[in-house]
This record gives structure tokens, C-alpha cells and sequence, in this order.
């Protein structure tokens, strides 16, 4: 006989609560949206579980603009990602990331903390948050809050920083000036409705017309999302231009050879990655009125 128990907490306190009954037991889960605990529960075979659902505090639904950050709660759906005019002003990539996960049915649903604490290699939103410098707040069972930047929280497949009695609750996304501009882009094996081959977010500070900063993630090339090291270098002091791109061809091809230099997809991936790179390159060309 299956023992399944349902908990909707609606305030902080309540969820601390619950927290306290989370770091002894290994059958609790937390859910929002709840589009990958469907999938593993049943991948799994799991019978007897608890949950509890996020999507009743209302504090993990906003979406708040502070002096230096937008702090967004984990239970922030895709496509309230995707529709927020702070979210698509000031972190351009992960409006844009948002905008690509699933169906429409799913980014009704789906969250930013679910996608996140997934830690899947592949996750558009974990790549976009790579780049424009996210952390990550925990609650844990004792009602404090500790903060990780994101880099450091995920680990791997499936693997993050989070402990037995934590659960992400927001993260905070740096907001910066006119002069900053993000983009996303990404590939899978068909138009919609598809999980990236490759993806990639880049967040480009200019000064002038020069590149005065360059941050760069890749997804789905490694076990979590892999900077682009080389290609940030190459694009310091440089103007956002045709050669620029070309240059970052090379790179992103040579990243794909190191990151992945046995597995059957690098031949596919090396032509692939030129392809996410003029995206992104437009994206920013666009917001710069280049083009």
C-alpha cells in the first residue's frame, strides 16, 4: 500500500518546518512545476514518496528589482521568465533561454529552480545564469540563508551543493548598466520542443565600442555547463565586428575538441557551435543597433 503525503506550505516558517523533516529522510521531494519529478518518479519506479509543493509561497513567485540585482523566487515559472520586462531588459539571455524550453504547456510550468537544481548538463537557463553571474540562495532547516554562486553550487549531472535540509529559494542575477548586453542561442535535434545539442549564453560589457568584459558559457559539451575561457580573452578590446565573429568560429570549434575530443557527436558539434555563436552575435549586434 503506497503512503504518499502532499505539503503546500504558504509561508517561510511553514517550509523551515518542513525542512526539519527533510534532513532525516531521503523520500521528500520538492516540486513546483514538477515537469521532471513526473518523469524520474516513474523512470524510477518510485511508489511511496512526499512531496512538497513550492507553488503555494508567494514569496518564491516574484520577480523584484533591487539596487544591484533582480532577485528572482525558484518557483518563477519559464514563461514569467520570458514575459518580465526586468528579466528581458536587464538579463536579456535568460528571457531568451526561458523562452526555448519545452511547449508553451511546459513553460507554464516549469521553474527556474526546478531547472536549476536539476542540474541537467543541457539546462538553457543554467547556462544563461552562468553567464551573467547568478547566485543562488539556500534555506536551510534553522531558517538561514546561505549563498553560493552558481558555478560553484552545480557539480555535475544531477549534482549541486544542496544539503539533506536546504532548498533554493531565489536567485540573483547582477544588474548592470546600458552598456551591458547578454544572448542566448541554442541547438537540438529539431526546431521546438527540444532539448540543446549545444547551447550558449555570452554577457558582453562595452565600453565605447569595445569589448571591456566578455563572459561565455557552453552547455551541453561537458558534465555542467563549460566557460569559454579562450573566447572571452579574444573578444577584450575588440569591436563587435565580422572578424571578431570569425575569430570566435575557430575558438568554439577548438572548444568543442577539448571538451568532448571522443565522443561520436564532436564532428556534428564543431560545424553546430558556429551556429550558436552567430546567433548569439546578432542577438548582440541587434541590442547595439549594429545591425
Amino acid at each position: 500500500m503506497n503512503s504518499n503525503r502532499f505539503y503546500a506550505p504558504e509561508t517561510i516558517q511553514a517550509l523551515t518546518e518542513l525542512l526539519q523533516q527533510k534532513k532525516d529522510k531521503s523520500d521528500i521531494y520538492f516540486v513546483a512545476g514538477a515537469t521532471d519529478f513526473l518523469i524520474d518518479i516513474k523512470k524510477q519506479g518510485i511508489m511511496d514518496f512526499t512531496t512538497i509543493d513550492l507553488t503555494h509561497l508567494e514569496a518564491l513567485q516574484q520577480i523584484e528589482t533591487r539596487d544591484d540585482c533582480i532577485e528572482i523566487g525558484a518557483a518563477v515559472t519559464m514563461a514569467g521568465l520570458e514575459e518580465s520586462p526586468a528579466i528581458r531588459s536587464h538579463a536579456t539571455a535568460l528571457a531568451k533561454a526561458a523562452a526555448t524550453v519545452g511547449s508553451t504547456q511546459i513553460r507554464n510550468r516549469a521553474t527556474i529552480g526546478g531547472n536549476i537544481a536539476g542540474a541537467s548538463q543541457s539546462a538553457d537557463t543554467v547556462t544563461a545564469c552562468l553567464a551573467l553571474g547568478a547566485t543562488v540562495v539556500l534555506l536551510n532547516s534553522g531558517g538561514e540563508l546561505r549563498e553560493l554562486p552558481l558555478e560553484e553550487f552545480i557539480l555535475g549531472i544531477g549534482l549541486t551543493q544542496i544539503k539533506p535540509d536546504e532548498v533554493l529559494i531565489k536567485i540573483w542575477i547582477p544588474v548592470g548598466s546600458n552598456a551591458v548586453h547578454s544572448g542566448f542561442a541554442k541547438v537540438g535535434s529539431r526546431k521546438s520542443v527540444t532539448i540543446s545539442k549545444i547551447n550558449l549564453a555570452a554577457r558582453i560589457v562595452f565600453q565605447d565600442k569595445y569589448i571591456a568584459e566578455a563572459t561565455m558559457y557552453f552547455g551541453s559539451i561537458g558534465t555542467k555547463a563549460v566557460r569559454a575561457a579562450d573566447m572571452e580573452k579574444h573578444c577584450i578590446g575588440r569591436e563587435w565586428n565580422e572578424t571578431l565573429m570569425a575569430g570566435l568560429f575557430e575558438l568554439g570549434s577548438r572548444q568543442i575538441d577539448e571538451a568532448i575530443p571522443t565522443r561520436s557527436s564532436r564532428p556534428y558539434k564543431r560545424i553546430a557551435v558556429k551556429g550558436v555563436i552567430s546567433d548569439v552575435f546578432d542577438d548582440i549586434a541587434n541590442q547595439r543597433g549594429l545591425i
